[in-house]
């Protein structure tokens, strides 16, 4: 009976242990890195960082899930391109409070990909400039597509003037939109040479798919 109730309490043991590390990680109790429905995530996000690259995690993997829980906004955003819907929007959301620029710019292109109101629309144009704002190349490009296509009435000079901008300081998806939208002729007068030259700085400054040879920049659009 003695060697029976050692065995017991051998078998606790890891379990406590277990269950105490949890708790001192924070496992359990509530993250506060979420936005409330009023506060838009740009207004409760941290201070943002870029990433060099993002790890896999699986939708079931618990260690990832466990990190994202107490806070690691890395984990989160790994999260969120493995899920879908709106477990993705949700994490997305997630990972720009933890400070994840590139959470922010997804989080708020989930916003415009759905029905949404004019408060929700006005959070989503001010999430992609957050995420501009730590030169996070493909939140500067959609910040500039959002001034060019959310309205039915689009401030071409202003979004001529940002994306301009943003070609010139970070490159990347921003050269490739301003290419698309120049050749619309809706931003005014244009040299033609400078389209190939727009998707060369993208394909250069981190755009794959502005790569190679292209008829037009609006034929990289998918």
């Amino acid at each position: 009976m003695r060697d029976r109730r050692l065995v017991v309490c051998a078998a606790i043991i890891p379990i406590a242990a277990l269950l105490s590390v949890l708790v001192s990680l924070g496992y359990g109790r509530s993250s506060a890195a979420t936005a409330s429905d009023d506060v838009c995530v740009a207004d409760a996000a941290g201070n943002l960082h870029l990433l060099p690259s993002v790890p896999s995690c699986a939708t079931d993997d618990w260690a990832c899930r466990l990190k994202c829980k107490v806070g690691d906004g890395t984990s989160c955003l790994a999260l969120a391109y493995s899920a879908a819907g709106g477990d993705a929007k949700r994490l997305f959301g997630q990972a720009c409070v933890l400070g994840v620029a590139i959470g922010c710019t997804n989080y708020a292109a989930s916003i415009w990909a759905d029905p949404a109101s004019d408060a929700q629309l006005a959070c989503a144009r001010r999430t992609f400039q957050r995420a501009c704002s730590v030169k996070e190349p493909f939140g500067c490009g959609m910040a500039g597509r959002f001034m060019l296509e959310s309205t039915d009435s689009p401030s071409f000079a202003e979004g001529r003037r940002y994306l301009e901008k943003s070609c010139d300081d970070v490159g990347g998806f921003s050269c490739r939109v301003l290419a698309k939208h120049l050749e619309s002729g809706k931003l005014g007068p244009y040299r033609p040479e400078a389209i190939p030259v727009l998707l060369k700085r993208a394909c250069a400054t981190g755009d794959p798919d502005a790569c190679g040879e292209h008829a037009t920049a609006a034929g990289t659009f998918h």
